[in-house]
């Protein structure tokens, strides 16, 4: 122990004894205390120096209200405790959100319930790009704009780059955070909610890789008619990965994807297991009539080996002419 701590104890203990003495010391005179008053504050050596400190510095009250507050805590300490009800804990804002997007959600199966027929895809993000009016190509994955939920062409997207939006002229993210935080403002859009399910599964925009979270995303905008969440669902239903393996749930929700006329779930389809030869051509040509150069290719070897289809070779080379004349994209994989 230093010599600084030794005198800070010395200092405190001279402090206590200081204390103890002007405790038995009385309050007026300083004489040897041999009263105490009933607040247990001050002593006092005789009556009369008591009737001094009562009469004339108003200890009276002070004494009075010591003695009350302590009366009052005594009787609080010994009253029985209150009945204490457990009950719901209070709704947050978080609580709220999740309960309009759950409104919203029932909202959608009423509407998909009361009108059974699917929905083209073209229907929802119309038959062209907004900003070059071209058409849609299929061997193109598309762009979007997390502050509008529209999509782009590849080649639109590109050449936005870090400018503001042309749709709604909002600037571009700075960061992943931030366009993680624009997705998360449109819980009722299918197209974000399918983006965050896409980051959650390949861990990107700053986010931990979880395939449980993607399929929870991915299942809402299912709920929602996405046709990119139907068929990213159904190959995690497909390859048991984040869900419990069911190809039978994955093939519905392929099925579901290709009737809304989207190529890549035909194509998907029309190479699932235990499908029927007749069924499978039927989506395989559907796909390969919106000019998917998989199915393009895939219906040529059709043709020339004669698998469902009478044997064609001069249809074989239509089919694989038509495929190479499409530019080969990477940003298309096939999921089965």
């Amino acid at each position: 122990m230093s010599w600084q701590d030794k005198k800070l104890e010395y200092e405190e203990r001279m402090a206590r004894a200081k204390g103890k003495d002007l405790r038995l010391m009385c309050t007026i005179c300083g004489e040897k205390a041999k009263l105490n008053c009933p607040c247990g504050t001050t002593q006092y050596c005789t009556v009369a120096c008591q009737k001094v400190d009562w009469r004339e510095r108003g200890h009276r009250k002070a004494c009075k209200k010591i003695r009350d507050e302590r009366a009052a805590e005594a009787a609080r300490a010994e009253a029985p405790p209150k009945e204490v009800f457990y009950g719901p804990a209070p709704r947050s804002h978080a609580d709220e959100v999740r309960a309009r997007i759950a409104a919203e959600h029932e909202a959608a199966r009423a509407r998909r319930e009361a009108n059974p027929e699917p929905v083209p895809l073209w229907e929802r993000h119309g038959p062209r790009c907004p900003i070059c009016f071209g058409g849609w190509d299929p061997n193109e994955p598309r762009g979007m704009q997390t502050c509008c939920m529209r999509q782009t062409c590849m080649n639109c997207t590109t050449k936005i780059g870090a400018n503001p939006c042309p749709l709604c002229r909002t600037p571009v993210a700075r960061s992943a955070a931030e366009c993680v935080a624009r997705l998360r403002r449109h819980p009722d859009m299918p197209e974000a909610l399918g983006q965050l399910g896409q980051s959650y599964l390949r861990g990107t925009l700053g986010l931990v890789k979880s395939a449980k979270k993607a399929a929870k995303l991915f299942k809402r905008a299912v709920e929602l008619g996405d046709p990119d969440a139907m068929v990213n669902l159904g190959s995690m239903y497909c390859a048991g990965h984040g869900v419990k393996l069911d190809r039978k749930k994955a093939m519905q929700l392929i099925r579901m994807a290709a009737d809304r006329g989207y190529a890549i779930a035909q194509y998907n389809l029309s190479n699932f297991e235990g499908l029927s030869v007749e069924e499978s051509l039927k989506y395989l040509q559907l796909a390969a009539d919106q000019g998917l150069s998989m199915a393009e290719r895939a219906l040529g070897d059709r043709f020339e080996g004669g698998v469902g289809v009478q044997r064609d070779l001069e249809e074989a080379k239509r089919w694989w002419d038509r495929a190479a004349t499409r530019a080969k994209n990477p940003g298309i994989v096939q999921l089965f």
